[in-house]
């Protein structure tokens, strides 16, 4: 034996337990840190899947992108969501290890969450109005949109009048009645009781609510449609997430009323572009009225048009001292029995205000024939004689004096120019929910289902005992 080959063994056996440890931990920091880099690549690829899962009919019909976290089912749900992404993470877990490969991290996603998460009914639609904002924006249409209403009148203040208007017209009805009233009180009781052939009278009897008929005529269609109003966002109660970021707050692209006014006639039906394929074939009209019928909707839209007429027409009469000369005439000769000037200036301004109602009748004729309407009336353009009072209806399809520059349009963009932003977003979430449940698989479609970004976070474990979280914010922006 040679002398000190016992002190080599010795010093291999200690060197090699050394090594045989720093290889141990070098191998499991290894395996900890490929975990983790294994995890970060699977949640990455799995959140590319699911914002892969856009609503196809959104996209389809509205140009926008959204999870929908309901998946086809009556109620969404962000755990549906946190599902598909764990199932998508652990496929390409499972994957990895073939032909008999072991595979060194054994990983498995346990479960997920998702917080601040983005709904598009956020913020009564600030969320869709930001993505609304995107779209417009990729299709180099935002500052033509920011015009959009540029020159539109607001037509509130006319609109605001009306009922001024209307209730001088029944003071001036309560005069003539009262003055009648009061000489056939001194009459004799054996003489015959006094009257006035006043040709307003036709009129008077008439009121607004006859409005669609001067619209249309006969030629109201039969095939408006009805929905349930109270299964749609507007008028139900609906979930609410985190919204925008206070960056996104910041960017200009939140589309603002006149942009979502482009949208919608992109977008939407509205009379004389009708979408027929839809649950309601007026919808700009839904979204200004939110009644339950196609019916109903432009009812209440053509009503309005015909109140603006009506003061449009008042505030001309009242100005124009040749109309008011006709007017008195025909009074005098209404009451030439007695010489009582009081009566003959109530008679008088009954007549006016019902030588107005007939005009916007025939504004509303004229509108829907598809002509324009003058902002204002001038003696040029007075389409209205006043032998027409008596038997006004026969002379709605006779003027000569259509043009101007106010057609069915500039009145949609001007009511839209009078709504609140947050009323006119939920009135287009309402249609994109009917639209989209006519679609096949999406019956319980719902606009605050459908998800545009979230934090995201994953529990994740392997069967070598280590653990470890993944958190990630993820956005179509």
């Amino acid at each position: 034996m040679q002398k000190g080959s016992g002190y080599i063994t010795v010093y291999l056996s200690l060197t090699l337990g050394i090594l045989i440890s720093l290889i141990t931990t070098m191998l499991y920091g290894a395996r900890i840190h490929t975990i983790r880099f294994e995890a970060e690549c699977a949640m990455d690829m799995g959140l590319d899947s699911i914002f892969a899962e856009y609503h196809r009919e959104m996209l389809r019909q509205y140009g926008l992108l959204f999870i929908d976290s309901s998946y086809g089912s009556e109620i969404p749900s962000d755990d549906y969501v946190a599902a598909h992404l764990i199932n998508y993470m652990n496929m390409n877990f499972d994957n990895k290890s073939s032909n008999g490969v072991i595979d060194i991290t054994a990983t498995h996603a346990d479960n997920g969450k998702l917080a601040n998460t983005a709904y598009a009914s956020d913020a009564s639609g600030e969320v869709l109005r930001y993505q609304i904002g995107q779209y417009m924006k990729n299709k180099r249409q935002y500052s033509e949109a920011s015009a959009f209403l540029d020159g539109v009148t607001d037509l509130t203040e006319l609109l605001a009048r009306y009922d001024s208007y209307a209730e001088e017209r029944e003071a001036a009805e309560a005069r003539v009645i009262a003055i009648i009233d009061d000489i056939n009180s001194r009459r004799d009781p054996e003489e015959e009781l006094f009257t006035v052939s006043n040709p307003a009278d036709a009129v008077d009897r008439l009121s607004v609510s006859n409005a669609l008929f001067y619209a249309f005529g006969n030629n109201l269609e039969l095939n408006y449609k009805q929905i349930d109003k109270g299964s749609y966002i507007a008028a139900r109660g609906y979930r609410s997430g985190a919204g925008l970021t206070n960056e996104q707050r910041k960017n200009s692209y939140i589309a603002s009323k006149p942009v979502v006014c482009k949208y919608l006639f992109g977008k939407c039906g509205y009379w004389d572009n009708e979408k027929y394929d839809s649950a309601l074939n007026y919808q700009i009209e839904y979204i200004l009225k939110k009644q339950d019928s196609d019916i109903k909707n432009i009812g209440e839209i053509v009503t309005d048009i015909f109140k603006i007429r009506y003061v449009i027409n008042m505030m001309y009469l009242l100005s124009d001292s040749g109309k008011q000369s006709e007017a008195e005439a025909v009074a005098l000769i209404a009451a030439s029995i007695l010489a009582v000037p009081e009566l003959v200036d109530a008679i008088k301004y009954t007549i006016l205000f019902a030588w107005g109602y007939v005009e916007s009748a025939k504004d509303l004729r004229m509108l829907f024939a598809g002509n324009k309407l003058p902002m204002f009336k001038n003696s040029s353009n007075w389409n209205t004689p006043l032998y027409q009072l008596v038997g006004f209806r026969m002379y709605l399809d006779s003027y000569s004096n259509a043009g101007g520059e106010l057609g069915y349009e500039e009145f949609l963009k001007a009511f839209l120019l009078m709504e609140d932003i947050s009323q006119i977003t939920l009135g287009l979430m309402d249609i994109m929910e009917m639209d989209i449940r006519l679609t096949p698989g999406n019956s319980g479609f719902r606009m605050d289902g459908q998800i545009y970004q979230s934090d995201i976070e994953v529990n994740l474990s392997s069967s070598y005992g280590y653990g470890c979280t993944i958190k990630r914010f993820y956005s179509y922006e």
